[in-house]
Protein backbone atom coordinates (compact mmCIF):
# COMPACT_ATOMS: atom_id res chain seq x y z
CA UNK A 1 0.00 0.00 0.00
CA UNK A 2 1.56 3.27 -0.79
CA UNK A 3 2.37 5.56 2.55
CA UNK A 4 -0.23 7.46 4.19
CA UNK A 5 0.26 11.15 3.66
CA UNK A 6 -1.71 13.64 5.43
CA UNK A 7 -4.18 15.37 2.95
CA UNK A 8 -3.08 19.36 2.46
CA UNK A 9 -6.94 20.64 4.08
CA UNK A 10 -5.62 19.13 7.00
CA UNK A 11 -2.28 20.71 7.41
CA UNK A 12 -4.27 23.92 6.28
CA UNK A 13 -6.51 23.61 9.43
CA UNK A 14 -3.64 23.27 11.81
CA UNK A 15 -4.57 20.01 13.39
CA UNK A 16 -1.98 18.32 15.88
CA UNK A 17 -1.45 14.90 14.33
CA UNK A 18 0.71 12.77 16.62
CA UNK A 19 2.15 9.26 15.15
CA UNK A 20 0.43 5.66 16.61
CA UNK A 21 3.94 4.27 16.22
CA UNK A 22 5.68 6.43 18.53
CA UNK A 23 6.07 4.82 22.21
CA UNK A 24 5.06 7.74 23.69
CA UNK A 25 1.86 7.46 22.00
CA UNK A 26 -0.56 5.40 24.43
CA UNK A 27 0.85 7.20 27.41
CA UNK A 28 -2.00 10.33 26.84
CA UNK A 29 -4.79 7.59 27.41
CA UNK A 30 -2.86 6.44 30.40
CA UNK A 31 -4.87 7.49 33.65
CA UNK A 32 -2.08 9.23 36.31
CA UNK A 33 -0.46 7.11 38.65
CA UNK A 34 -2.85 7.02 42.47
CA UNK A 35 0.62 6.71 44.24
CA UNK A 36 3.81 9.18 44.61
CA UNK A 37 7.23 7.64 43.02
CA UNK A 38 9.13 5.82 45.75
CA UNK A 39 12.70 6.25 45.24
CA UNK A 40 13.50 3.28 48.01
CA UNK A 41 16.00 0.77 46.71
CA UNK A 42 13.45 -2.20 47.64
CA UNK A 43 11.28 -0.70 44.45
CA UNK A 44 14.16 -0.19 42.07
CA UNK A 45 16.05 -2.72 39.69
CA UNK A 46 19.55 -3.20 41.48
CA UNK A 47 22.38 -2.02 39.32
CA UNK A 48 25.90 -3.72 39.12
CA UNK A 49 27.36 -0.64 40.93
CA UNK A 50 25.14 -1.11 43.88
CA UNK A 51 27.23 -4.09 44.96
CA UNK A 52 29.61 -3.60 47.72
CA UNK A 53 32.22 -5.55 45.61
CA UNK A 54 31.64 -3.42 42.62
CA UNK A 55 35.06 -1.73 41.43
CA UNK A 56 35.67 0.56 38.40
CA UNK A 57 38.87 -1.40 36.95
CA UNK A 58 38.11 -4.76 35.18
CA UNK A 59 40.53 -7.38 36.52
CA UNK A 60 41.15 -10.51 34.95
CA UNK A 61 39.18 -13.55 36.38
CA UNK A 62 40.30 -17.41 36.75
CA UNK A 63 37.88 -19.32 38.96
CA UNK A 64 37.95 -22.82 37.12
CA UNK A 65 35.23 -22.07 34.76
CA UNK A 66 37.50 -22.45 31.59
CA UNK A 67 40.49 -24.70 30.72
CA UNK A 68 43.60 -23.02 29.74
CA UNK A 69 44.02 -23.98 25.96
CA UNK A 70 48.06 -24.77 26.69
CA UNK A 71 47.61 -26.73 30.05
CA UNK A 72 50.92 -26.47 32.38
CA UNK A 73 52.73 -24.03 29.72
CA UNK A 74 49.87 -21.45 29.68
CA UNK A 75 50.36 -21.45 33.46
CA UNK A 76 53.81 -21.36 33.29
CA UNK A 77 53.97 -18.33 31.16
CA UNK A 78 51.21 -16.40 33.25
CA UNK A 79 53.02 -16.68 37.17
CA UNK A 80 56.66 -16.69 35.67
CA UNK A 81 57.44 -19.92 36.41
CA UNK A 82 59.25 -22.38 35.81
CA UNK A 83 58.44 -25.98 35.66
CA UNK A 84 59.59 -29.52 37.17
CA UNK A 85 57.35 -32.53 36.31
CA UNK A 86 57.82 -34.88 39.05
CA UNK A 87 57.72 -34.30 42.98
CA UNK A 88 61.49 -33.82 44.14
CA UNK A 89 62.97 -36.95 45.93
CA UNK A 90 63.42 -35.70 49.45
CA UNK A 91 59.64 -35.50 49.43
CA UNK A 92 58.41 -38.48 47.56
CA UNK A 93 61.18 -40.19 50.45
CA UNK A 94 59.02 -39.11 53.76
CA UNK A 95 57.95 -41.58 55.39
CA UNK A 96 54.32 -43.26 54.45
CA UNK A 97 53.55 -46.17 56.57
CA UNK A 98 51.97 -44.43 59.38
CA UNK A 99 48.76 -46.31 58.78
CA UNK A 100 50.68 -49.81 59.49
CA UNK A 101 49.14 -53.14 58.07
CA UNK A 102 45.66 -51.58 57.46
CA UNK A 103 46.32 -48.82 54.66
CA UNK A 104 44.81 -50.60 52.00
CA UNK A 105 41.80 -51.54 53.98
CA UNK A 106 41.12 -48.20 55.01
CA UNK A 107 42.02 -46.45 51.75
CA UNK A 108 38.73 -48.91 50.36
CA UNK A 109 36.94 -47.44 53.04
CA UNK A 110 37.66 -44.42 52.47
CA UNK A 111 36.60 -44.35 48.87
CA UNK A 112 33.27 -46.16 49.53
CA UNK A 113 32.42 -43.59 51.85
CA UNK A 114 32.04 -41.74 48.41
CA UNK A 115 30.84 -43.64 46.12
CA UNK A 116 28.36 -46.26 48.19
CA UNK A 117 27.98 -45.64 51.55
CA UNK A 118 26.69 -41.76 51.34
CA UNK A 119 22.99 -41.60 51.70
CA UNK A 120 22.75 -38.57 49.91
CA UNK A 121 19.74 -38.67 47.11
CA UNK A 122 19.58 -35.65 44.72
CA UNK A 123 18.69 -35.20 41.03
CA UNK A 124 21.71 -35.62 38.79
CA UNK A 125 21.94 -34.27 35.58
CA UNK A 126 20.56 -36.50 32.13
CA UNK A 127 23.37 -38.96 31.23
CA UNK A 128 24.66 -37.73 27.59
CA UNK A 129 25.80 -41.07 25.52
CA UNK A 130 28.56 -40.09 23.47
CA UNK A 131 27.93 -42.41 20.44
CA UNK A 132 24.08 -42.79 20.54
CA UNK A 133 23.67 -39.21 21.12
CA UNK A 134 20.13 -39.00 20.24
CA UNK A 135 19.32 -41.20 22.68
CA UNK A 136 17.08 -39.09 25.98
CA UNK A 137 18.03 -41.29 28.84
CA UNK A 138 15.90 -40.94 31.91
CA UNK A 139 17.02 -39.31 35.20
CA UNK A 140 18.73 -40.72 38.21
CA UNK A 141 19.14 -39.60 41.59
CA UNK A 142 21.89 -40.22 43.80
CA UNK A 143 25.08 -38.44 45.53
CA UNK A 144 26.60 -35.63 42.86
CA UNK A 145 30.21 -36.49 41.59
CA UNK A 146 31.66 -33.20 42.92
CA UNK A 147 30.30 -34.26 46.54
CA UNK A 148 31.83 -37.58 45.99
CA UNK A 149 34.85 -36.60 45.15
CA UNK A 150 34.92 -34.21 48.16
CA UNK A 151 33.52 -36.90 50.30
CA UNK A 152 36.60 -38.92 48.90
CA UNK A 153 39.40 -36.26 49.83
CA UNK A 154 38.12 -35.52 53.35
CA UNK A 155 38.10 -38.97 54.63
CA UNK A 156 41.82 -39.41 52.90
CA UNK A 157 42.80 -36.58 54.85
CA UNK A 158 40.81 -37.38 58.21
CA UNK A 159 42.79 -40.85 58.00
CA UNK A 160 45.95 -39.56 57.50
CA UNK A 161 45.81 -37.03 59.84
CA UNK A 162 44.17 -38.83 62.63
CA UNK A 163 47.26 -41.42 61.75
CA UNK A 164 49.66 -38.85 61.94
CA UNK A 165 48.54 -37.43 65.13
CA UNK A 166 49.00 -40.58 67.36
CA UNK A 167 52.66 -40.66 66.57
CA UNK A 168 53.11 -36.74 67.17
CA UNK A 169 53.29 -35.56 63.46
CA UNK A 170 50.95 -32.66 62.00
CA UNK A 171 49.87 -31.69 65.18
CA UNK A 172 49.30 -27.70 64.44
CA UNK A 173 47.09 -28.17 61.15
CA UNK A 174 43.84 -26.57 61.24
CA UNK A 175 41.22 -26.84 58.75
CA UNK A 176 38.39 -25.33 57.13
CA UNK A 177 35.60 -27.07 54.89
CA UNK A 178 34.43 -25.22 51.72
CA UNK A 179 35.67 -21.72 52.42
CA UNK A 180 36.05 -18.69 49.96
CA UNK A 181 39.55 -18.26 48.85
CA UNK A 182 40.26 -14.73 46.69
CA UNK A 183 43.55 -13.20 45.86
CA UNK A 184 44.73 -10.01 43.67
CA UNK A 185 47.33 -9.08 42.25
CA UNK A 186 47.81 -5.26 40.92
CA UNK A 187 51.33 -4.25 40.53
CA UNK A 188 53.07 -3.58 37.62
CA UNK A 189 51.89 -5.03 34.33
CA UNK A 190 48.28 -5.38 36.43
CA UNK A 191 48.02 -1.36 37.16
CA UNK A 192 45.22 -1.06 34.31
CA UNK A 193 43.58 -4.69 35.06
CA UNK A 194 44.16 -6.08 38.21
CA UNK A 195 45.01 -9.99 38.00
CA UNK A 196 42.16 -12.06 40.53
CA UNK A 197 42.58 -15.76 41.18
CA UNK A 198 39.79 -17.19 43.37
CA UNK A 199 38.49 -20.32 44.72
CA UNK A 200 36.34 -22.65 46.76
CA UNK A 201 38.47 -25.14 48.02
CA UNK A 202 36.56 -27.89 49.84
CA UNK A 203 39.34 -28.30 52.63
CA UNK A 204 41.56 -25.80 52.86
CA UNK A 205 44.58 -26.91 55.45
CA UNK A 206 46.38 -23.91 57.41
CA UNK A 207 49.80 -24.19 59.92
CA UNK A 208 51.08 -22.23 62.77
CA UNK A 209 54.56 -22.95 60.57
CA UNK A 210 55.34 -22.11 57.27
CA UNK A 211 56.27 -24.64 54.72
CA UNK A 212 59.75 -24.89 54.45
CA UNK A 213 60.81 -24.13 50.87
CA UNK A 214 61.58 -26.88 48.30
CA UNK A 215 64.52 -24.35 46.33
CA UNK A 216 66.86 -22.88 48.36
CA UNK A 217 68.10 -19.45 48.25
CA UNK A 218 70.82 -20.36 45.60
CA UNK A 219 68.84 -22.04 43.53
CA UNK A 220 66.28 -18.61 43.88
CA UNK A 221 69.55 -16.73 42.29
CA UNK A 222 69.69 -19.29 39.48
CA UNK A 223 66.33 -18.81 38.16
CA UNK A 224 68.01 -15.54 36.87
CA UNK A 225 69.49 -17.69 33.85
CA UNK A 226 66.22 -20.25 33.58
CA UNK A 227 63.62 -19.31 31.11
CA UNK A 228 59.81 -20.46 31.50
CA UNK A 229 57.75 -21.88 28.75
CA UNK A 230 57.05 -19.27 25.84
CA UNK A 231 52.95 -19.84 24.77
CA UNK A 232 52.97 -16.67 21.82
CA UNK A 233 51.05 -16.14 20.14
CA UNK A 234 48.58 -17.49 22.10
CA UNK A 235 48.07 -14.70 25.12
CA UNK A 236 48.66 -16.29 28.69
CA UNK A 237 45.40 -14.73 29.23
CA UNK A 238 43.01 -15.42 26.55
CA UNK A 239 41.05 -18.10 28.90
CA UNK A 240 40.55 -15.50 31.63
CA UNK A 241 37.48 -14.18 32.75
CA UNK A 242 36.53 -10.58 32.80
CA UNK A 243 34.41 -9.08 36.46
CA UNK A 244 33.98 -5.82 38.15
CA UNK A 245 33.24 -7.61 41.40
CA UNK A 246 35.80 -8.78 43.18
CA UNK A 247 37.53 -7.66 46.32
CA UNK A 248 40.31 -5.36 47.02
CA UNK A 249 42.53 -7.95 49.21
CA UNK A 250 43.38 -11.33 49.88
CA UNK A 251 40.16 -12.98 51.23
CA UNK A 252 41.23 -15.93 53.60
CA UNK A 253 39.36 -17.92 56.30
CA UNK A 254 40.90 -17.11 59.86
CA UNK A 255 42.21 -14.22 58.25
CA UNK A 256 41.74 -12.64 62.04
CA UNK A 257 44.18 -15.25 63.52
CA UNK A 258 47.90 -13.92 63.59
CA UNK A 259 50.52 -17.30 62.67
CA UNK A 260 48.35 -18.93 60.25
CA UNK A 261 50.00 -19.66 57.10
CA UNK A 262 47.84 -21.68 54.26
CA UNK A 263 49.52 -24.97 54.02
CA UNK A 264 47.56 -27.67 51.25
CA UNK A 265 44.19 -27.13 49.48
CA UNK A 266 42.05 -30.38 48.72
CA UNK A 267 39.91 -29.64 45.87
CA UNK A 268 37.80 -31.43 42.86
CA UNK A 269 35.96 -31.33 39.82
CA UNK A 270 33.95 -32.80 37.88
CA UNK A 271 34.80 -33.65 34.28
CA UNK A 272 32.21 -32.01 31.26
CA UNK A 273 30.06 -34.66 29.57
CA UNK A 274 30.23 -33.57 26.44
CA UNK A 275 33.75 -31.52 26.69
CA UNK A 276 35.98 -33.41 29.18
CA UNK A 277 38.97 -31.54 30.18
CA UNK A 278 42.64 -33.44 29.66
CA UNK A 279 44.99 -34.03 31.73
CA UNK A 280 46.95 -30.98 31.55
CA UNK A 281 44.35 -28.75 31.71
CA UNK A 282 43.15 -30.42 35.12
CA UNK A 283 46.93 -30.38 36.25
CA UNK A 284 46.24 -26.17 34.98
CA UNK A 285 43.45 -26.21 37.31
CA UNK A 286 45.55 -27.22 40.26
CA UNK A 287 48.55 -25.08 39.27
CA UNK A 288 46.32 -21.84 39.47
CA UNK A 289 44.18 -22.39 42.49
CA UNK A 290 47.56 -23.57 44.02
CA UNK A 291 49.36 -20.02 42.39
CA UNK A 292 45.72 -17.96 44.57
CA UNK A 293 47.17 -19.75 47.78
CA UNK A 294 50.54 -18.75 47.19
CA UNK A 295 49.76 -15.00 46.65
CA UNK A 296 47.20 -15.10 49.24
CA UNK A 297 49.54 -15.67 51.75
CA UNK A 298 51.98 -13.41 50.54
CA UNK A 299 49.59 -10.75 50.33
CA UNK A 300 47.96 -11.83 53.73
CA UNK A 301 46.02 -8.70 55.78
CA UNK A 302 48.28 -5.99 53.21
CA UNK A 303 45.51 -3.21 51.50
CA UNK A 304 45.45 -2.84 48.00
CA UNK A 305 47.96 0.00 47.69
CA UNK A 306 50.55 -2.30 49.62
CA UNK A 307 50.15 -4.91 47.03
CA UNK A 308 50.75 -2.95 44.08
CA UNK A 309 54.02 -1.81 45.26
CA UNK A 310 55.40 -5.62 45.32
CA UNK A 311 57.98 -6.93 43.47
CA UNK A 312 60.60 -9.81 44.75
CA UNK A 313 59.87 -11.71 47.72
CA UNK A 314 62.06 -11.36 50.84
CA UNK A 315 60.46 -14.33 52.25
CA UNK A 316 59.31 -16.54 49.20
CA UNK A 317 56.19 -18.92 49.96
CA UNK A 318 55.45 -22.29 49.42
CA UNK A 319 51.64 -23.99 49.10
CA UNK A 320 50.78 -27.10 48.12
CA UNK A 321 47.27 -28.65 46.33
CA UNK A 322 45.87 -32.05 45.53
CA UNK A 323 43.10 -32.51 43.14
CA UNK A 324 40.89 -35.79 42.59
CA UNK A 325 39.01 -35.73 39.15
CA UNK A 326 37.61 -39.02 37.75
CA UNK A 327 39.50 -41.21 40.25
CA UNK A 328 43.01 -39.50 39.37
CA UNK A 329 44.72 -37.18 41.96
CA UNK A 330 47.24 -34.29 40.74
CA UNK A 331 49.53 -33.41 43.62
CA UNK A 332 50.92 -30.01 42.60
CA UNK A 333 52.95 -27.14 44.56
CA UNK A 334 54.07 -23.59 43.84
CA UNK A 335 57.03 -21.84 45.34
CA UNK A 336 56.03 -17.98 44.88
CA UNK A 337 59.65 -16.39 45.24
CA UNK A 338 58.60 -13.16 43.55
CA UNK A 339 54.90 -11.17 42.32
CA UNK A 340 56.90 -9.26 39.05
CA UNK A 341 55.52 -11.09 36.52
CA UNK A 342 55.51 -8.26 33.53
CA UNK A 343 59.40 -8.87 33.03
CA UNK A 344 60.83 -11.94 31.28
CA UNK A 345 63.82 -11.20 32.95
CA UNK A 346 65.04 -11.58 36.52
CA UNK A 347 63.92 -14.07 39.28
CA UNK A 348 61.48 -17.02 38.54
CA UNK A 349 58.76 -18.97 40.66
CA UNK A 350 58.76 -22.29 40.67
CA UNK A 351 56.22 -25.56 40.13
CA UNK A 352 56.46 -29.00 40.42
CA UNK A 353 53.69 -31.07 39.33
CA UNK A 354 52.64 -34.83 39.22
CA UNK A 355 49.14 -35.03 37.02
CA UNK A 356 46.90 -37.74 36.62
CA UNK A 357 47.92 -40.43 38.96
CA UNK A 358 45.23 -42.97 39.16
CA UNK A 359 44.17 -44.09 42.44
CA UNK A 360 41.24 -46.12 41.59
CA UNK A 361 38.74 -46.73 38.41
CA UNK A 362 35.57 -44.63 39.07
CA UNK A 363 31.93 -46.31 37.39
CA UNK A 364 29.40 -43.89 35.54
CA UNK A 365 27.99 -41.81 37.89
CA UNK A 366 24.16 -42.97 36.73
CA UNK A 367 26.00 -47.20 38.16
CA UNK A 368 26.19 -48.02 41.44
CA UNK A 369 29.76 -48.86 42.91
CA UNK A 370 30.01 -52.50 44.68
CA UNK A 371 33.85 -52.61 44.90
CA UNK A 372 36.85 -50.48 44.49
CA UNK A 373 38.23 -51.73 41.23
CA UNK A 374 42.36 -50.85 39.99
CA UNK A 375 43.13 -49.42 43.60
CA UNK A 376 46.65 -47.75 43.15
CA UNK A 377 48.57 -47.80 46.73
CA UNK A 378 51.59 -45.75 45.34
CA UNK A 379 48.64 -43.14 45.01
CA UNK A 380 47.74 -42.67 48.37
CA UNK A 381 51.76 -43.01 49.50
CA UNK A 382 51.78 -39.79 47.33
CA UNK A 383 49.24 -38.33 49.03
CA UNK A 384 50.73 -39.47 52.51
CA UNK A 385 54.37 -38.14 51.86
CA UNK A 386 52.57 -34.67 50.49
CA UNK A 387 50.94 -33.85 53.42
CA UNK A 388 53.89 -35.07 55.59
CA UNK A 389 56.43 -32.88 54.13
CA UNK A 390 57.15 -30.03 56.35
Amino acid sequence: MPKFEVPEAVKAYGAVIKDPNDPSFWKQFESPSQFPEVLHPAFREPSITDHPLYNAKECRLFESIEPFSDGVDQVCHLIKAVKFEGLPKEVTDVEHSILKNTAEDDVLDCIMQGERYDPTLERLERRHDKILFWVVHPIVHGTPVIKRNNIILEALYRKVVLSAVKEGKLTDLRVDRDQYLSAILNNTGFTDRPLVVRSQPHLTVQSEKRLSLWADSKAIEDSKEQNYPDVSPISPFIDLGKANLYNRNALICRSAIPNLHLDTLLIARQQNQKYPWTTDQNAANALMTCFGAALAQATRNLSFEEISQLCDLKQPVLTKTIQLVDGKLDFVAVQLNTLDLSSRDGIKNFIWYEKGVPLYKPKPYWENMNEVEDLNMNAFHKFVTLLLKR
